[in-house]
C-alpha cells in the first residue's frame, strides 16, 4: 500500500484555483503523473462526465477512468 500527499501554496484566489484544478484537461499540466486525459464524454464537466487517464508511477504506466458522481459550482 503506498499513501501519498501532496501539499503547496498557491498565491492565487481559491475560485481560481478550483477552476484550473478541476478542469480534466490541465491535469497533465499540473500533476506530472499524468501523460494524457482523454474525454470519454462531451464537455463541459457534469454528473456522468467520463475522462480516461494514462500516467506513470513507480515505473509502471496506470490506464484508469474516472466518472463524475457529485459536481458542485460555488
Amino acid at each position: 500500500m503506498v499513501d501519498v500527499l501532496a501539499q503547496i501554496k498557491i498565491a492565487c484566489p481559491r475560485n481560481r484555483v478550483a477552476e484550473y484544478a478541476a478542469n480534466p484537461d490541465n491535469a497533465p499540466e499540473w500533476y506530472v503523473n499524468i501523460q494524457s486525459a482523454e474525454w470519454r464524454t462531451q464537455k463541459p464537466l457534469a454528473i456522468g462526465s467520463q475522462i480516461a487517464f494514462k500516467a506513470q508511477f513507480l515505473g509502471r504506466e496506470l490506464a484508469y477512468v474516472y466518472e463524475i458522481v457529485e459536481h458542485r459550482v460555488n
